[in-house]
C-alpha cells in the first residue's frame, strides 16, 4: 500500500505532549504514512506517558479522516481495509488509555475517522466554526477507528445509533449540546494548552491516577477509589505538598 502524503508533527513542551496532522491538501485526512506516524507516536508514550497531550490540526481542520483517495484502490483489495482499520483502532484505544489527560483543540472539520479521534480524547475545546461529523453511513461504510464503542460507552446506546444515523456534519455548538464538545471557545488550541499545564502542575503520581481510577469505578469496581487514596497518601508528592500548603 503507497504511505501517502502528509506527516504528523510531535514535540514536547516540558511535559505535554503536542501533536498536530499536516496534510493541508485534504483537509488533514490520514494518509496510511501519517496513521503509522500516529501509531508510533502512541506506542512511545505507552512507554513513557506524557502528563497531559494536545491533538490538533495545522491550518484551518482539525481532521477529515482517512485520506481514502490516495489509497482506494488498494484498500479495496481483501484484507487491506482490515489492516488499517485494526491498526487504528487499537492506536486510538492505546491513546485513550494512557493516564496522560487527552485534549483535542478542533478548528474546522473533524469528520469520519477525525470524529473518531475525538472519541479517544477527555477534553475536547471546539472553535465555533468547528464542524464534527460521523459520516460514515452517508460514505456507505461504517466507523473504523474503534469510535463506535467508544461513542456507546460515552452516551449510550440509543444516542450512538441516532448520532451514528445522523451522518452529517454539526456544528460545535449543536456538538456541544450532545456531550461531544466539551466547551466552544475562539481558541481551542490556546485552551488546550492551558489546560494542559494546569496538569502539568499537578503532582504527577496523584494525576496519574485519576484515569485508572475513574475507569475501574466505571466498571463497578467501588474499591479502586480506596486503593488509589491509600497508595497515594504518605508518599513523597503528598509529603512535599503538606509541607508546602503548611508554609503559606
Amino acid at each position: 500500500m503507497p504511505v501517502g502524503p502528509g506527516c504528523v508533527r510531535t514535540r514536547m513542551e516540558d511535559e505535554i505532549g503536542v501533536v498536530q496532522f499536516d496534510h493541508p491538501g485534504a483537509r488533514n485526512a490520514l494518509s496510511p504514512a501519517m496513521m503509522l506516524a500516529f501509531g508510533e507516536i502512541v506506542a512511545g508514550w505507552k512507554a513513557a506517558p506524557p502528563r497531559a497531550v494536545v491533538i490538533g490540526g495545522l491550518g484551518p481542520a482539525f481532521c477529515a479522516g482517512g485520506d481514502l483517495a490516495a489509497v482506494q484502490e488498494h484498500l479495496l483489495a481483501p484484507g487491506s481495509a482490515g489492516v488499517m482499520q485494526a491498526f487504528m483502532a487499537t492506536a486510538c484505544n492505546d491513546l485513550a488509555s494512557l493516564p496522560s489527560l487527552i485534549i483535542a483543540a478542533v478548528e474546522g472539520a473533524a469528520l469520519g475517522g477525525g470524529a473518531e479521534l475525538l472519541t479517544a480524547c477527555d477534553l475536547v475545546y471546539a472553535a465555533p466554526s468547528a464542524r464534527i461529523g460521523f459520516i460514515q453511513a452517508a460514505m456507505g461504510v461504517s466507523p473504523g477507528f474503534g469510535g463506535a464503542a467508544r461513542l456507546v460507552r460515552q452516551l449510550g446506546p440509543r444516542r450512538a445509533v441516532d448520532l451514528l444515523t445522523r451522518a452529517r456534519p454539526m456544528d460545535a455548538p449543536e456538538a456541544h449540546r450532545l456531550d461531544l464538545v466539551d466547551e466552544v471557545v475562539e481558541d481551542p488550541w490556546g485552551r488546550a494548552l492551558a489546560r494542559a499545564r494546569e496538569v502539568a502542575g499537578l503532582p504527577a503520581s496523584a494525576a496519574a491516577a485519576v484515569k485508572p481510577m475513574v475507569r475501574r469505578v466505571l466498571l463497578g469496581d467501588d474499591g479502586a477509589e480506596a486503593e488509589a487514596f491509600a497508595a497515594l497518601w504518605g508518599g513523597s508528592e503528598h509529603v512535599a505538598a503538606l509541607t508546602r500548603f503548611r508554609r503559606r
